[in-house]
């Protein structure tokens, strides 16, 4: 049998238990599978992390859609440069309501070749999707030397009709905490990688779609191991 001291003592350790639950801050835990594409122990904790800090992935979540745009050309554009500029018309604005928050979707689609006359290096072409003024997630960019190539030079290989369809997506969540509407730009970006500094490389768009989607309360979650 259980006697009035042992009562006591459980009695006691339950409102100690309580009470450091009361004062303590909520803790998130993940415990869905399907949000484990990377095959990461099931349980997993969000965390906060600094800026230059990479996660193991990230989880953006938002309700319905409530706005789409496409911005779209069928003029052919090119570049040399090594620093990222804009392509031309490629860009809109969206207003985020007032007191809310929306999860901005921006995909980019076009026909593509990326070339280097004459060369053999292992050059790369990049693309990317500025939202309020910062790359959209996942933020390849940030992160070199392993930066998304949107397309390539083929180590030399890719000559004048090597054209190609190819396509990227980025996400951003955009909270507007005052009481007018928020604008917000999307903007597609391009450069050459890692070619010879003596070289001439080209890197060529055409018939190029920008898409932008919104979707309502938008929450975002970083995960960690």
């Amino acid at each position: 049998m259980i006697n009035q001291k042992t009562l006591f003592t459980c009695a006691l350790l339950l409102s100690s238990a309580i009470g450091a639950t009361a004062n303590a801050k909520p803790l998130l835990v993940d415990i869905n599978p399907q949000l484990d594409p990377i095959n990461i122990p099931p349980v997993l904790i969000p965390v906060p992390l600094p800026e230059d800090k990479q996660s193991e992935y990230e989880v953006r979540t938002a309700g319905a859609h409530f706005f789409k745009r496409v911005v779209s050309s069928t003029k052919f554009q090119t570049t040399s440069s090594r620093k990222f500029t804009d392509l031309k018309y490629a860009k809109t604005r969206v207003m985020i309501p007032p007191n809310s928050s929306a999860l901005i979707n921006a995909s980019f689609d076009a026909e593509s070749r990326c070339n280097e006359p004459g060369g053999t290096a292992n050059g790369w072409c990049e693309v990317r999707i500025l939202i309020n003024g910062s790359e959209g997630a996942p933020a390849a960019s940030k992160y070199p030397s392993d930066t998304l190539a949107f397309d390539s030079s083929d180590g030399g290989n890719e000559g004048e009709g090597s054209w190609e369809s190819h396509a990227m997506s980025r996400h951003q969540c955009v909270t507007n905490k005052s009481d007018d509407f928020k604008p917000v730009e999307i903007a597609v970006e391009w450069k050459l990688t890692n070619f010879p500094a003596d070289t001439n490389p080209q890197f060529w768009l055409d018939d190029w779609s920008l898409v932008v989607e919104m979707a309502e309360d938008c929450k975002v979650r970083k995960i960690v191991k």
